[in-house]
């Protein structure tokens, strides 16, 4: 579906995919990257663009001009030399306690196939790419970002504002499939300090104060006025609500992370502390991968936990037990 979102543009040039890339010797300045950095660094790094379908991948944006200005009507193309990546295949079904469980983590063989498949090498510095129109889409980019993290890269940002930012800035863009030489990333073991499990869930819901729960779907499906399929209605015991449309701005440009300061702010105004062990959670592991982002790389809180799993996974056990704050849940 295309997404039609209007903002300023500068001229965009559009260029051939970028060479091979140069020695790995750079390190990202953080976990976040802006598109004047990116477009600097270009052959020192590998860009994972995570923004769409391959169509829009290889469709060059639709620019128009209205009331004097130029405008981009759709966010498409991709950055020169960057390798697609397809979010529907980056997690699988997987069986849990005898339970199929969809959404999750591939296991160490299965990731470090796709990375490879998508050109990444060993130490080779990574920046992802998100599309950057919503923080939902903004969330693709943190759930691959977490998944590589699980899987022991350091190295590596996502760009802030996404291909939308690059766009509005006036970078440069292609629109050709790259024909990927395959890469020899290799996972370098499991980070299970990031990675939260059922048990340990049900140990903070049975233990209210051990660890903060931290809930990252919107509103309604916190309180239970929406519940999707297979989930139990409203929220885990004692888990706070930090919605997704707090986690980006967009200013009709693209959906940005905001400063360190203001979520910090936030997350004290709902009820969770920056600086205590949390377990961030959604339905399926996706939204959560942002609060995870934001609890983890930005604010600093090392002690923060993705539940995989999320609400879906704690809804197939027996006794699964929440608060239905607006008594809808059957």
């Amino acid at each position: 579906m295309s997404f039609k979102k209007s903002f300023v543009f500068v001229p965009v040039v559009f260029a051939a995919a970028m060479g091979a890339q140069s020695a790995f010797a750079l390190e990202v300045p953080g976990p976040l990257v802006d598109p004047a950095w990116l477009n600097a660094h270009l052959n020192d790094v590998k860009v994972l663009q995570v923004s769409g379908p391959l169509k829009a991948f290889t469709t060059a944006p639709e620019i128009k001009k209205e009331d004097g200005k130029t405008v981009v009507m759709d966010v498409s193309g991709h950055i020169p030399g960057a390798s697609f990546v397809d979010f529907k295949k980056i997690r699988v079904t997987k069986d849990v306690d005898g339970k199929k469980v969809k959404g999750m983590i591939p296991d160490k063989a299965a990731f470090e196939a796709l990375a490879q498949s998508w050109g990444v090498n060993k130490d080779e510095p990574i920046v992802i790419v998100p599309k950057g129109l919503s923080t939902g889409d903004v969330d693709e980019a943190t759930r691959l970002y977490w998944q590589f993290k699980y899987y022991g890269q350091k190295n590596m940002a996502i760009l802030n504002g996404g291909m939308a930012q690059w766009l509005a800035d006036g970078m440069p863009v292609a629109t050709d499939n790259p024909d990927v030489k395959p890469g020899d990333w290799v996972a370098k073991g499991e980070d299970k300090k990031i990675l939260a499990t059922y048990k340990e869930v049900k140990h903070a819901v049975d233990h209210p104060g051990s660890v903060q729960l931290a809930d990252a779907r919107p509103a309604n499906q916190y309180m239970g006025v929406f519940t999707k399929k297979g989930e139990k209605s409203g929220h885990l015991e004692g888990a706070k609500n930090m919605s997704p449309d707090l986690l980006t701005t967009a200013d009709g440009a693209s959906a940005r992370f905001l400063p360190k300061a203001s979520y910090v702010s936030m997350m004290k105004k709902v009820g969770l502390s920056p600086n205590k062990s949390t377990i961030d959670y959604c339905n399926t592991g996706h939204l959560a991968s942002g609060l995870w982002f934001v609890t983890h790389e930005i604010v600093g809180d090392k002690k923060a936990r993705l539940y995989d799993g999320s609400l879906v996974e704690y809804s197939m056990y027996d006794g699964a037990k929440t608060v239905d704050t607006a008594k809808l849940g059957k």
